[in-house]
């Protein structure tokens, strides 16, 4: 009698462990997709944050090109005047 009650008591702590691991798991699948939410959101900030600087960035090369072309134009208008002299 005296090993089934060690078995029986046995088994019961199995069985109890075996419950606080499967809660300790459906804990870390919980968490598991938070942060898997949280990359994504993180992501999307990121790929956003790439967007506004380009968009940023773009009125600064068009005033770089638009310069340029100036200093070209004014180039070009000596070179003439220098040759209708």
């Amino acid at each position: 009698m005296s090993t089934i009650n060690t078995l029986v008591h046995h088994i019961d702590q199995l069985l109890t462990q075996h419950q606080s691991l499967q809660h300790g798991y459906a804990q870390l699948q919980s968490k598991v997709v938070q942060l898997e939410q949280q990359l994504l959101q993180l992501q999307l900030d990121s790929d956003n944050l790439e967007q506004d600087k380009h968009l940023e960035s773009e009125p600064a090369h068009n005033q770089i090109i638009e310069d340029e072309l100036h200093h070209l134009i004014g180039l070009f208008d000596q070179a003439t005047e220098a040759r209708h002299e």
